[in-house]
């Protein structure tokens, strides 16, 4: 069997949670039919990579328009709670879902979803799909 390449999922994480991104990050895109929620960094000066925050599954969410800096921590046990009401979470189906609080200078969020990534992307010419995982992806953390 071969092993996968990074770009493929095949490496390791390397931070957990609570982790913090001195950078500022918006809400990039949200994807209805696979319920996806992607975050990105946008720091304007040229730096040679940019990190992308990735929610599948998502079943709730609260949104700032921006974040700087970005920390993403388990949600407390409250604030969970008021998401999985929010969210209509049976409590027979909590388990199984992550319950994240985004922390930042701007104001908190949170969202409600099934698993997350967190990747670092070289930053690309504009031919080259961006956020598109490659061989020079670096997987930071996975949930």
């Amino acid at each position: 069997m071969p092993t996968p390449s990074p770009a493929e999922g095949g490496q390791q994480p390397t931070a957990t949670l609570p982790i913090s991104f001195d950078r500022k990050f918006r809400p990039w895109r949200y994807s209805i039919g696979h319920s996806e929620l992607k975050l990105r960094s946008i720091d304007s000066d040229e730096e040679c990579d940019f990190i992308e925050v990735t929610f599948y599954g998502v079943v709730g969410m609260r949104l700032k328009t921006v974040y700087r800096p970005l920390g993403i921590a388990l949600a407390e046990p409250a604030e969970a709670e008021e998401m999985l009401r929010f969210s209509e979470v049976r409590e027979s189906q909590s388990s199984r879902v992550h319950c994240l609080a985004l922390k930042s200078d701007s104001g908190d969020g949170l969202v409600v979803c099934l698993s997350y990534s967190i990747w670092s992307h070289p930053r690309e010419s504009d031919e080259e799909r961006p956020g598109a995982p490659h061989r020079e992806s670096v997987l930071i953390l996975r949930g």
